[in-house]
């Protein structure tokens, strides 16, 4: 079963499962809605027999697969009976991707027990029929109802792009056990496993003309086909109940490993914090797709710098060379048959950035490793959330569960920039832990900010 169906989920671990051939047939999908903006997937999803087409595009390829591999869906934010799917024995994993703020923590990655939707799941956890408002009370419940029918457990498998993933959710779920009591948190310890992950496979939000262009290209009629790079990585810590799981290894980019640590931090790193880096000053110099901003010599530029500075905070990884690694990044990102758009980089920076930058932060900190093209970015994430471009004139910034802090600071921080202003804005997005006491991070932001502002996004793109 998958909470969070998207277009991640789809173009990534859906597809993998649909290439598996053979005796792997046994296996299948249950998506799973919990919230009502899932209602409009699984709509459309049903009116096609749940079939859909992945089409994975570069310069060199453009080709399409329909996926077979969704066989169930449990719509509970509308039918809170189908949640009883989940309890059948038949259901041996649940993934989810459901987007850093899907976990509902704070800063430190503790559960967020001031969060209206997670107070709800405490107070409503015995109701029968449930209707679970978060990823972690839905986890909650169905393991506690299979304990107590004698189903056996299941696996517990995040494929979102947070540090040490497994560790997280497993973090997140134990802290709602311990609110609703009964020995649910003992169990879990000791019988649910929660495998890491690292994913990887650049998909944008799927708009019109990609759908028109299947349809005229392909001959296929797909209400929400998914488009994404051909590239596809899936490290698995290979940790399931009764080491049941699909053959997922048996394609190509897939593999299972007792140490997935050391991947998750170089993705998480030099891809996802690098997403976030580029997108707000790409932004502000003027651009809206990222091949497009890839295509001007001093983003490009810009991009390397940034990496430079942030894999030197990486262990080696066996078998990985980070420069072959860091320019296979940059051709993806170049990709021009995508069409990514730098408002999906940039949404729910806050998340994206305490979760794939701070803990770099940390050892730079440490090392006093150098950070100049790190305190430019951050400097143009501050300016960004100001609202308006370099010329004044007002801009919508996307969604974050932080938005209206981080508007607030930016606001405040453009009408009149102050290194206070710039810390608050720090502390907000990294914690004090991390900021307070750091002047020389502060300093170096603050006067990054100073110099964006005077000499405009696109000078500081420049070395």
């Amino acid at each position: 079963a998958h909470i969070g169906v998207g277009g991640f989920s789809r173009a990534h671990q859906f597809y993998v499962l649909d290439q598996l051939e053979g005796g792997e047939s046994s296996w299948g999908v249950m998506g799973v809605g919990i919230k009502p903006w899932d209602a409009k997937m699984y709509e459309t999803l049903k009116r096609q027999d749940f079939l859909f087409s992945c089409n994975m595009r570069s310069e060199a390829v453009n080709e399409v697969v329909v996926v077979k591999s969704i066989v169930d869906y449990a719509p509970i934010f509308s039918d809170a009976a189908s949640f009883d799917k989940l309890l059948e024995e038949r259901v041996k994993i649940i993934s989810l991707t459901v987007t850093e703020k899907g976990y509902c923590t704070t800063e430190t990655g503790e559960l967020d027990l001031a969060n209206e939707d997670v107070k709800a799941d405490v107070s409503n956890f015995e109701s029968s029929p449930f209707q679970p408002q978060t990823a972690v009370g839905l986890i909650c419940r169905v393991i506690e109802e299979r304990r107590k029918k004698g189903v056996p457990t299941l696996t517990i498998m995040s494929c979102d792009n947070l540090p040490m993933n497994g560790l997280t959710t497993k973090k997140a779920v134990l802290s709602f056990a311990k609110q609703v009591g009964g020995g649910l948190l003992d169990f879990i310890e000791a019988s649910v496993p929660f495998p890491n992950s690292m994913v990887d496979r650049i998909t944008p939000v799927t708009s019109k003309e990609h759908i028109e262009e299947i349809s005229k290209r392909h001959l296929i009629n797909d209400e929400w086909p998914v488009v994404c790079e051909p590239f596809l990585q899936w490290v698995i810590e290979d940790k399931f109940v009764d080491g049941c799981r699909p053959s997922w290894d048996k394609v190509d980019g897939v593999i299972f490993t007792d140490d997935v640590e050391g991947y998750e931090f170089m993705k998480l790193r030099l891809l996802n914090s690098t997403h976030s880096s580029m997108s707000y000053i790409s932004t502000l110099a003027g651009f809206k797709l990222v091949f497009e901003s890839m295509a001007d010599k001093d983003v490009e530029s810009f991009v390397r710098r940034y990496m430079g500075e942030i894999v030197a905070t990486l262990e080696p990884v066996a078998g990985v060379d980070f420069a072959e690694y860091m320019n296979t990044l940059v051709e993806r990102f170049a990709n021009p048959e995508i069409k990514d758009s730098l408002d999906r980089l940039s949404l729910d920076g806050s998340q994206k950035f305490r979760n794939a930058l701070a803990p770099a932060l940390v050892q730079l900190k440490e090392s006093g490793g150098e950070m100049k093209t790190c305190r430019v970015a951050l400097a143009a994430y501050l300016r960004y959330c100001a609202g308006v471009d370099m010329e004044g004139k007002a801009m919508q910034c996307v969604d974050d569960p932080m938005k209206a802090g981080l508007e607030d600071v930016g606001g405040r921080m453009k009408a009149s920039p102050e290194k206070g202003t710039c810390e608050e804005f720090l502390t907000l997005v990294f914690g004090e832990d991390l900021v307070g006491g750091w002047g020389a991070f502060v300093d170096g932001v603050f006067s990054a900010y100073l110099e964006l502002e005077e000499k405009g996004a696109r000078a500081m793109l420049v070395a």
